[in-house]
């Protein structure tokens, strides 16, 4: 999904260069939403961002499963991308050479025409794993001391909304989804791969336990029995993929990776109810209302865009006033490593993130306030005790 070498090398570009542009090369935070946030993770697990990036911004982090190069799904996908091509016979020796003439058209075409993208709920181009970028399964690896010196970290309360099938009225979506997971170990024996998706049948069957079909408890969270026209499996499916694809991630990220390795934290959740997501990510013709605040949504707010965008119908005053806030916390956190720099906006204090006192801060333009990180404390366990039985 991403090519880490690339990643690299930008970033050994603006350590070199970024003296010519009057800033510090020392002081380079790097930022990513969605994708490029699982970039930026494998680089800090990995340890290769060490002396590149001094911080880190990631928003919508999330899960992705890795395979290993001799992976026949890690093929397979390869070769429905290059069969895809208009233009790139189907044969091996010169798949390279011939993706270098491409046009950029002609590789959004490639992937368009093969489905990569949001074919299922986890996608299918799969990053791959046993070199020095990343070096194992992602849940089994902890970041070198001293990889970076803070790390900001946040989700969006209906990520996964924008990944759901909104014709889905069965918990087939799930079952997929946590089925689909790939092999455990990566190499596994066909008797070691029988008895990993045994346990992840038990884990479809308590997922269907812990998340029943009531619309109040589904996502978009917070928004009653409200349906949308779509039938309650819609909000149910959501919200296991919201908890399985992106809060079970930064869960485990946080407490079992980033603050063992010492790495100071700071965590959000964005919940404005004004937000609504880049359209550019938009699949289809969604019922109205049915996103909330989902994937992407955050962006416009980061960027003081929200005027800008045909989307955005109206600007809130509690919108416009949130966007203020989050510039301010952003650039302070890039100038001192710690969102409250006391400059800008009146804001209320972001608290950093341990283990003692797991707190969030929630966006919300109505209410931004701490929040405890325990919420729906038994459902994200089911997917975050155990990465490595979904092969993340």
């Amino acid at each position: 999904m991403w090519k880490e070498d690339n990643n690299i090398a930008a970033l050994q570009w603006i350590k070199e260069n970024i003296a010519a542009f009057g800033r510090d090369p020392s002081k380079v935070t790097a930022f990513a939403e969605s994708v490029g946030t699982r970039a930026l993770q494998s680089l800090i697990l990995s340890g290769q961002i060490e002396g590149l990036a001094r911080a880190v911004i990631m928003e919508s982090t999330g899960r992705i499963p890795s395979l290993i190069p001799q992976s026949p799904a890690a093929n397979a996908t390869w070769n429905n991308f290059m069969s895809a091509l208009p233009t790139c016979p189907d044969t091996p020796p010169n798949d390279i050479e011939c993706i270098q003439n491409l046009t950029t058209t002609d590789m959004i075409d490639g992937f368009n025409n093969a489905q990569i993208f949001f074919s299922s709920a986890t996608s299918d181009w799969l990053p791959t794993f046993g070199d020095e970028i990343l070096p194992g399964i992602p849940s089994t690896l902890v970041p070198p001391d001293g990889v970076v010196e803070a790390i900001m970290i946040g989700i969006n309360k209906d990520e996964a909304t924008l990944v759901t099938d909104q014709t889905v009225n069965t918990d087939q979506m799930i079952r997929d989804t946590i089925l689909g997971s790939p092999p455990s170990p990566p190499d596994a024996t066909p008797s070691e791969r029988e008895a990993q998706l045994e346990n992840l049948e038990n884990v479809f069957n308590k997922t269907l336990s812990l998340y029943p079909n009531i619309p109040s408890l589904g996502s978009l969270f917070d928004t009653g029995n409200e349906t949308f026209g779509l039938d309650p499996e819609y909000k149910r499916t959501a919200a296991v993929l919201t908890d399985f694809m992106f809060h079970a991630e930064r869960r485990f990220l946080i407490n079992r990776q980033l603050l063992l390795a010492g790495i100071p934290t700071f965590s959000f959740l964005f919940a404005d109810p004004d937000a609504v997501p880049v359209q550019d990510f938009v699949i289809g013709t969604p019922a109205p209302g049915s996103l909330g605040v989902s994937c992407s949504s955050e962006i416009y707010y980061v960027f003081g865009t929200l005027s800008e965008h045909p989307e955005v119908r109206e600007v809130t005053s509690t919108a416009a006033k949130l966007s203020d806030m989050m510039m301010d916390y952003w650039i302070s956190f890039a100038n001192t490593l710690d969102p409250n720099d006391a400059a800008g906006s009146d804001r209320p204090s972001w608290h950093e993130y341990t283990a003692e006192d797991p707190m969030l801060l929630l966006l919300n333009g109505r209410n931004t306030t701490a929040l405890l990180d325990n919420f729906r404390e038994n459902q994200i366990a089911l997917f975050s005790d155990d990465p490595t039985i979904f092969g993340y």
